[in-house]
């Protein structure tokens, strides 16, 4: 989640309020919304945060891994070399609770051993020296809440209304836009069911997760598969390693090449078989009290597979009783209404713009593997209800487009998705093979666009920026038609990927 250094430095340029345009009444009068940007999971997490004793339990740090590594090695020869399933589930449960483990919460969902992040608060230079944006830069404008990811949405929420309301103060505006990427959707969802919408200019929504992502639901839900999908494993690798890259068009094609004779598929059908000996044993010593003590991390679990997680993860103890509670608080109360909580926030006069990503497999371990993502979260989760093709195929030619009422066009180009069944097909824009956490040049200029445009933009306003865009060397170009050229054959592209990393290592 750290790769949004180009988006905070676009936010940055463009939000230079400064200080000196303060009008006689007190308000400022720069006519530049601030912007309060709500980041995705992944803020390092401390053991004593704030003092000179801090020690970083996620990311883990060395000391941790190393700790790890004579486990992981148990593991693998003890374990999946022999084919001793239970000797493999020891061992790697031991390490990745070694790993992991402090930065688990108590059965109450709350934190334990003295753990969080280092909360910020806003000031006018809130970017400098940060990891965020670069040290000879001067600009101001964005202001990133920062909170510990592991906790209750809810918790966050009011965590973020004190937070907007010092930004306020400090800038002397009385509206902000809100923006968040990834699981920095469920805070503001939160902060919208509990505060509503109330000094909201606009709401700029980035590959959110409030609908939550079949991974994690798959995986709490213990239906958890990979039989038989070697070849959508190299279609995911191709997707998260990009599509242009010849090293990611190498494995994949190699995969697929290798995997004719069903040798990546048997390959998988044994780590099926640990799967569904260990899987059980995994929840009950390890998974749960790590993992499934987060809840932050329950506000991923989709609608479909919630009531069956907590059965599968819980069974009906009552040692959670407490972290249940949280996490049904939010899940119906916000998940399941994401829909009317953006409705309302329309009607009441605040902008949306959605950005959700398409065409890259979903992690090939679920039942929603020919599912569309931006190789993390489910396209049809982050557009509220896009419809798409299963991966790899198209509609059809004789596809015709389910929601007219609008009397515009919403499908794509490339026949792979219909935004007309969206909740908001006029305010939700398609980014096509880009990844969760891609924040390219193209893409930035856009967000920038998004920010600044006065009034609510439509996949119309702009022709530059239609609906359907595709990432091209960083760069946001129209879809195209699908190409009535052959398509490259496994072989010929290992060729060619070949052919191009030995021109590229022999240049360098």
């Amino acid at each position: 989640m750290k790769k949004t250094l180009s988006f905070l430095l676009v936010l940055a340029t463009v939000f230079s309020l400064g200080t000196t345009a303060l009008a006689d009444s007190g308000k400022c009068s720069c006519n530049m919304t601030p912007v309060v940007y709500v980041p995705g999971f992944g803020e390092p997490i401390y053991k004593n945060p704030g003092t000179e004793e801090k020690v970083s339990v996620f990311p883990p740090e060395e000391d941790a891994i190393t700790a790890a590594v004579p486990d992981i090695v148990k593991a693998v020869l003890f374990g999946l070399a022999i084919g001793n399933f239970d000797a493999f589930g020891t061992y790697a449960m031991k390490a990745a609770d070694t790993i992991l483990g402090a930065a688990a919460c108590d059965n109450e969902g709350n934190p334990v051993e003295n753990t969080g992040v280092e909360y910020e608060d806003p000031t006018v230079d809130t970017h400098k020296n940060t990891a965020f944006v670069s040290d000879d830069r001067d600009d101001n404008g964005y202001f990133m809440f920062i909170y510990d990811w592991r906790l209750d949405p809810i918790e966050n929420a009011r965590l973020l209304r004190e937070y907007i309301s010092k930004v306020k103060a400090l800038t002397s505006h009385d509206e902000i836009v809100l923006s968040a990427h990834s699981q920095g959707n469920t805070v503001v969802m939160s902060y919208l069911y509990l505060y509503g919408n109330s000094g909201i200019e606009k709401l700029v929504l980035l590959s959110p997760a409030y609908q939550g992502l079949s991974l994690i639901g798959s995986l709490f839900a213990q239906e958890v598969s990979v039989i038989g999908k070697g070849d959508a494993l190299a279609e995911y690798l191709n997707g998260v390693m990009g599509y242009e890259n010849p090293t990611s068009r190498l494995i994949a094609a190699a995969i697929k090449e290798i995997n004719k004779i069903g040798t990546v598929d048997g390959i998988l059908h044994y780590l099926q078989r640990l799967l569904d000996d260990q899987l059980d044993r995994v929840f009950a010593e390890c998974l749960t009290d790590i993992m499934g003590t987060l809840p932050g991390v329950w506000a991923f679990v989709p609608d479909e597979y919630y009531e069956a997680a907590k059965a599968k993860v819980f069974k009906g103890s009552d040692e959670y009783s407490v972290l249940i509670e949280k996490a049904d608080y939010y899940h119906y109360n916000v998940q399941t209404e994401t829909a009317s909580i953006l409705v309302n926030a329309k009607k009441s006069g605040t902008d949306i713009v959605i950005c959700a990503g398409y065409n890259i497999s979903s992690i090939p371990v679920t039942k929603a593997e020919t599912a569309h993502s931006d190789f993390l979260i489910d396209t049809g989760y982050m557009s509220l209800g896009a419809v798409c093709a299963p991966f790899g195929k198209t509609l059809g030619e004789k596809y015709a487009q389910q929601k007219t009422a609008c009397g515009h066009n919403h499908v794509s180009a490339d026949g792979i998705a219909d935004a007309s069944t969206c909740l908001f097909p006029e305010y939700t824009w398609f980014f096509k093979n880009n990844g969760h956490a891609s924040f390219g040049s193209g893409y930035c200029e856009f967000i920038e666009w998004a920010i600044r445009h006065k009034g609510q933009p439509t996949v119309h306003t702009n022709k530059k920026y239609p609906q359907f865009m595709e990432v091209s060397a960083e760069e946001l170009v129209p879809v195209r038609e699908p190409s009535a050229e052959k398509p490259e054959s496994n072989c010929e592209i290992i060729i060619s990927s070949l052919i191009t990393l030995i021109k590229e290592s022999v240049d360098k």
